[in-house]
């Protein structure tokens, strides 16, 4: 099995099986013990308890109460739970197997990671909403995907930008995020320097070092990318596919896209027909 960590999970390609969620109410200081090696990996919010793990080599991983931990399938541990709230769940537990698009078993980290302890709404509702799709009397497993793929987009993207901000491209990570996310946008890009607290020429310096092209191609880039699958799915004209990408003015939309494809967007869309 290979490990595509988190940061770079964003942007790979995978499929989700073997799904399962519960509530779990552990007792003060119970014991856990996975002494074989998991069968698939798992979130584990803990919403109502702290907890303490032993791994094989002795080390121990203290986990806060509102915190959520990723385990890899494979993994082999030890849990003791603390400080559990009475009448409440002590931890919500979504299972689940990653697999690459060549059908490959996956895990997000070599080890058992704690992946937040921050106060989020966002965690706490989709943790719970698993819970609600999977004891449903008529279970989706579509709805259950969904949710498990919304959780892991969103902590692979939180991951992304921390390993942004860790490496040398800390101090420009949030123009990073803002140009891979904000395609239609037309911000000038000493605003987004200026968002980063750098100079402009500090900022399109680091960026062209990141990303291997300047923040104005990679944005048109971006732009044009976006286009072709406006194009390919039929629905828009070529003047609602410009406005749609943030091109104000078509005919200027229609050079750029040449000069990036080879091809007109109407040339581009004729090419698609069979």
């Amino acid at each position: 099995m290979k490990t595509i960590p988190f940061y770079e999970l964003y942007e790979t390609d995978y499929n989700i099986s073997s799904l399962f969620a519960m509530r779990q109410k552990w007792k003060e200081n119970s014991v856990f013990k996975m002494a074989k090696p998991r069968p698939t990996s798992c979130f584990l919010y803990f919403c109502g308890c702290s907890a303490e793990y032993t791994l094989p080599d002795g080390r121990i991983l203290e986990v806060e109460k509102g915190s959520v931990v990723y385990i890899p399938e494979g993994a082999v541990y030890e849990t003791r739970f603390f400080d559990r709230v009475a009448d409440t769940s002590a931890c919500i537990l979504i299972e689940f197997s990653l697999f690459d698009s060549q059908g490959e078993h996956i895990a997000a980290a070599d080890g058992i990671t704690v992946l937040g302890q921050e106060h989020d709404p966002f965690r706490a509702e989709l943790f719970s909403e698993a819970v609600t799709v999977f004891t449903a009397a008529v279970v989706s497993p579509s709805a259950m995907k969904a949710v498990v793929f919304r959780l892991l987009t969103e902590y692979s993207r939180r991951e992304r930008r921390r390993d942004l901000r860790q490496r040398r491209f800390g101090s420009i990570a949030k123009g990073i995020a803002y140009l891979e996310t904000e395609t239609g946008s037309d911000r000038p890009i000493a605003e987004i320097a200026e968002m980063c607290h750098v100079s402009e020429s500090t900022f399109r310096r680091l960026f062209k070092e990141y990303a291997g092209v300047s923040p104005v191609e990679f944005r048109i880039n971006a732009q044009m990318e976006y286009a072709k699958k406006l194009l390919r799915d039929g629905s828009m004209s070529v003047s609602e596919v410009a406005f749609a990408v943030g091109f104000q003015d078509p005919a200027y939309f229609c050079r750029v896209f040449k000069r990036k494809s080879g091809q007109t967007p109407k040339q581009f869309s004729e090419s698609l027909l069979p």
